[in-house]
C-alpha cells in the first residue's frame, strides 16, 4: 500500500504530510547487476524461509529473494501468493497496490490478476477482453505456510516436499522468532556458522559465548543430507557443534549451554539457522530460538527470554553482523585469504556447494564460467589437515 487510508484522507483533506511525502526519497532498492541465477545471488530450487505468518497481513508485501524484486500477497482463503512485483501493463510494483475480491490489483490503473497470475480484469477495457485473457505475470512460485512461517521455493523445476526441521512442528519445543537483516551475501552468513571457532573471539563477552578454551582442532562428519561441525577437545561449553541441512531447505542446527541461573531449568538453548538471500550484498537471516521445556519451566523460560534473553542475543548477532558487514563482498573477504585448520567446515561448505554453483553457471553462458565463490584458497592445504 502506498499509505494507509487514515492517512490519505488526512492528506487528501488538508494537505497534512503531503510536503514530507513530495521530498522522500524512493522506496524502491536499485536493481542487482548479476543475471538471475547467478550463484552470489543464492542457489535457486530451493525452499527459503520468508517471514512469519504474523507479518503478511491483508496488504501485498514487497520481498526482493535471490535479486528478484517480488510481491507477497494473501489470496481470498488466506493462502500466502508470491509472484512477480511487476504489473506486465506498465511495470508498476503490485506492492504498492491492494488485494480486491481475493486479486491482486495494481494501484496504477487497476488491472487484476488471480493467484495464478492470470489477468481477470482491463477497467479501461470494460473488463474482461482478448488482452486480458492473453495477459499473465512473468514469475509465480510455489508458497506454503507452516509452523507459523511462510515458505517459498525460488526456481523453475517441481517443488521437492517441504520438510521442516522438527524444532519447528513437534510442540515439546518452545520457540521465539528473530529475524535481522545483514548488509552481506548469503554465503557468508552460513560460512560464519560453519566457523564455529569464531565464538569464544568474536563473541567473548557475551553471557553464553565467553567460556571454554580457545586452542582447539575442529572435525567434519558427512552425512546423507549435509554434514556436522564438531570441535575436538571441547563439548557442551560454547558453540561448541553445527550441523548444516542442505537437502530441498537449508538450515543450521546448533546449541548454547544455558546455565539455570540464566534461564532457568532445562535444556541448552537450540537454534535454527536460515539464511535467506535479498540480493548479492544483503541477507535476512532467521534464527528461531528453542528449548524444550513443559509445564512451569516452559512458562519461566519464556517470561525471561522477554524479559532479558532476547537482548543479550541480539547483542551477539549484532556482533555478528558487524563483522560481516565490514567484510563487504565475498571477492573482497576472499581476496587474500590464508586458511587454518580451524577453517576446514568452512572449506567444505564451499565445496560441497560447488557443483550447485556450477550448474547454475552453466545456464547463464560461457561468459559467466569462473565467476562463482571461490572452493579453495591457494593456502587452502592448511585447512585440509586433520
Amino acid at each position: 500500500m502506498i499509505t494507509t487510508n487514515v492517512q490519505l484522507k488526512v492528506s487528501q483533506y488538508t494537505g497534512i504530510g503531503a510536503r514530507r511525502m513530495s521530498g522522500s526519497p524512493s522506496k524502491t532498492p536499485p536493481p542487482v547487476s548479476l543475471p538471475k541465477g547467478h550463484p552470489y545471488l543464492g542457489l535457486r530450487d530451493t525452499w527459503y524461509l520468508v517471514c512469519t505468518s504474523d507479518e503478511l497481513g491483508d496488504a501485498p508485501v514487497a520481498q526482493r529473494l535471490l535479486g528478484e524484486d517480488l510481491v507477497l500477497w494473501r489470496n481470498g482463503s488466506g493462502e500466502p501468493r508470491l509472484m512477480s512485483d511487476y504489473c506486465p501493463h506498465r511495470g508498476a510494483r503490485f506492492s504498492e497496490g491492494d488485494v480486491a475480491d481475493g486479486e491482486l490489483q495494481c494501484r496504477y490503473h487497476f488491472w487484476r490478476f488471480d493467484d495464478s497470475g492470470q489477468c481477470t480484469s482491463i477497467p479501461t477495457q470494460g473488463g474482461q477482453c482478448s488482452l486480458q485473457a492473453r495477459t499473465k505475470i512473468e514469475s509465480v512460485y510455489p508458497v506454503e505456510e507452516q509452523a507459523g512461517y511462510v515458505w517459498a521455493w525460488i526456481g523453475e523445476s517441481e517443488p521437492v516436499p517441504l520438510v521442516l526441521p522438527i524444532e519447528l512442528t513437534d510442540p515439546s519445543f518452545s520457540s521465539f522468532p528473530e529475524t535481522v537483516e545483514w548488509g552481506t551475501n548469503w554465503l557468508l552468513a552460513f560460512e560464519n556458522l560453519a566457523d564455529i571457532m569464531h565464538a569464544p573471539f568474536l563473541h567473548n563477552e557475551s553471557l553464553t559465548l565467553g567460556s571454554g578454551i580457545v586452542e582447539d582442532r575442529v572435525k567434519v562428519i558427512s552425512s546423507d543430507t549435509g554434514f556436522r561441525v564438531e570441535r575436538q577437545n571441547q563439548k557442551g561449553v560454547n558453540f561448541d557443534w553445527v550441523e548444516f541441512e542442505l537437502d530441498g531447505l537449508i538450515y543450521t542446527r546448533l546449541d548454547i549451554p544455558y546455565r539455570p541461573t540464566l534461564a532457568g531449568p532445562g535444556p541448552d538453548l537450540r537454534i535454527i539457522g536460515f539464511a535467506t538471500p535479498i540480493d548479492e550484498t544483503h541477507t535476512m537471516v532467521h534464527f528461531p530460538r528453542c528449548r524444550q521445556v513443559e509445564g512451569w519451566q516452559r512458562m519461566l523460560w519464556r517470561l525471561i527470554y522477554r524479559l532479558r534473553l532476547r537482548g543479550t542475543h541480539l547483542h551477539v548477532l549484532n556482533q555478528d553482523k558487524e563483522m560481516l558487514e565490514s567484510m563487504r563482498s565475498i571477492p573482497e573477504a576472499q581476496r587474500d585469504e590464508h586458511l587454518a585448520q580451524a577453517d576446514k567446515p568452512v572449506l567444505h561448505l564451499r565445496r560441497t556447494l560447488k557443483p550447485m554453483f556450477d550448474a547454475q553457471l552453466a545456464q547463464l553462458g560461457p561468459e559467466w564460467a569462473g565467476t562463482a565463490p571461490l572452493s579453495g584458497t591457494k593456502t587452502a592445504p592448511a585447512a585440509d589437515d586433520a
